[in-house]
């Protein structure tokens, strides 16, 4: 797995491929007309905009920082790690 630093300087299509093939998908949510789906990595996370309107990825933002996926936690199904 690479590191985020390493993460954040592939060019764009890189880091969706990248995505695609490594990164655990957890939840997304719906603003505006926009999604955001938010993935896990080894040591950080990534979250995603897209725009289904037009059928592409806008932006994507890798983060350690635990409190940014405050926005996401009803969105989160646990159920199937509860005994």
């Amino acid at each position: 797995m690479i590191t985020i630093d390493d993460f954040q300087i592939l060019p764009f299509n890189k880091q969706c491929d990248f995505i695609t093939v490594f990164a655990d998908y957890l939840a997304y949510r719906i603003e505006e007309e926009k999604k955001y789906y938010l993935y896990a990595m080894e040591n950080y996370f990534v979250e995603v905009a897209y725009l289904p309107t037009e059928g592409k990825v806008l932006e994507i933002n890798a983060f350690h920082d635990i409190n940014e996926i405050e926005m996401y936690l009803d969105f989160i199904d646990i159920s199937d790690l509860i005994r």
